[in-house]
């Protein structure tokens, strides 16, 4: 790897702006809140270091000269602020740089010292000129060690057939055009990598992060055959969820609920067996509203008299939600859901 230092004013980051690709594939999209994008303009406005940011030159005659390995926040809430988009509006008003008032301003309403000030701000830019994937990749996860980055944007920084396969189907299968899982901080990636699990290990092994990892790394590109598999099936069962999510009005939000309906579904299709949607939506609605009722207070239902089968519902329901409070990852866990889930959806 080489890299070579640089400081770069605020104009020519600005200027540079159509040549900087902020989202390659290991980023994780516009993530900072407001107070925090207003703190890194107070900081540049009253002269104060901020941190390096990191540029991947690019080969000559692409869509862009730059990807952005570290400081895609940084450049994203510098590039807005200069274009107008918002105003330093922060919860703790901002006392005067020099004599000229900040608080509540845009950028075109600073005093021109000021935006001439932040116009001329040097960054400081260290430009990767030579350094394979690996070793981009290797170094933007040493760069976020001191952030908190969820366990699913640490995998999307992961250059694997897998990882690339359950983006493809979290941004592009018809499921997640109308669900209400949120898309911010890769939460639909993370989602679908933990049935992707599910469906590669036959629900045999936990799904916690560190095994998700693991599996990202397994599935490499000599197992291309085993992944397009595990694709279909999980493509299919969530064109079932879908169906069985509209008519439950987009109940299904919960991650371990997302997983425990995912597996059930792949199970049946795997056995041969078609999943009628209606029936499937009638059984969990039946079931998650039981579960919700008991959920705070799961021992009522192994006191609740009835026939030996609604006994035997009631305990399963009764292991159902302790299972869902406790690790929802582990085996044993997943597991005990299942069983739950199955005698009362199938």
């Amino acid at each position: 790897m080489k890299i070579k230092q640089h400081n770069w004013t605020v104009s020519k980051l600005v200027a540079d702006r159509p040549g900087i690709n902020l989202n390659p594939t290991w980023q994780r999209g516009a993530a900072w809140k407001d107070h925090r994008k207003i703190l890194l303009i107070d900081s540049i406005l009253r002269g104060m270091d901020i941190p390096k940011v990191y540029l991947r030159k690019l080969p000559a005659n692409g869509a862009h000269k730059h990807d952005a390995v570290d400081g895609q926040q940084r450049i994203r809430a510098i590039w807005d602020f200069r274009a107008g988009v918002f105003s330093l509006n922060h919860p703790d008003p901002l006392p005067a740089v020099g004599d000229h008032p900040i608080h509540g301003l845009k950028f075109s309403q600073l005093h021109k010292s000021l935006r001439d000030q932040f116009d001329a701000f040097q960054i400081s830019v260290a430009e990767i000129t030579l350094a394979d994937n690996d070793e981009i990749t290797n170094l933007f996860a040493r760069l976020q060690l001191g952030v908190a980055l969820n366990p699913a944007e640490l995998r999307n920084a992961m250059l694997a057939p897998a990882r690339h396969i359950i983006d493809s189907i979290a941004t592009g299968h018809p499921f997640f055009d109308s669900t209400k899982i949120s898309d911010t901080r890769y939460k639909r990636q993370d989602y679908v990598a933990h049935v992707f699990a599910m469906a590669a290990y036959k629900g045999q092994r936990n799904i916690k992060a560190p095994d998700l990892k693991k599996m990202i790394l397994e599935f490499g590109p000599d197992k291309a055959p085993d992944l397009l598999v595990i694709s279909s099936a999980v493509n299919d069962a969530l064109t079932v969820l879908e169906e069985v999510d509209g008519q439950l009005r987009r109940r299904i939000t919960q991650k371990w609920l997302f997983v425990d309906l995912v597996w059930l579904i792949v199970q049946q299709q795997t056995a041969g067996l078609e999943v009628n949607a209606d029936d499937l939506a009638e059984s969990f609605m039946e079931f998650d509203d039981l579960r919700r009722k008991y959920t705070s207070k799961p021992e009522d239902l192994l006191q609740a008299d009835g026939t030996a089968k609604q006994v035997r519902l009631n305990k399963a329901l009764y292991d159902y939600i302790m299972a869902f409070r406790a690790q929802g990852a582990t085996h044993a866990n997943l597991k005990t859901r299942n069983t739950a889930l199955r005698a009362y959806c199938l």
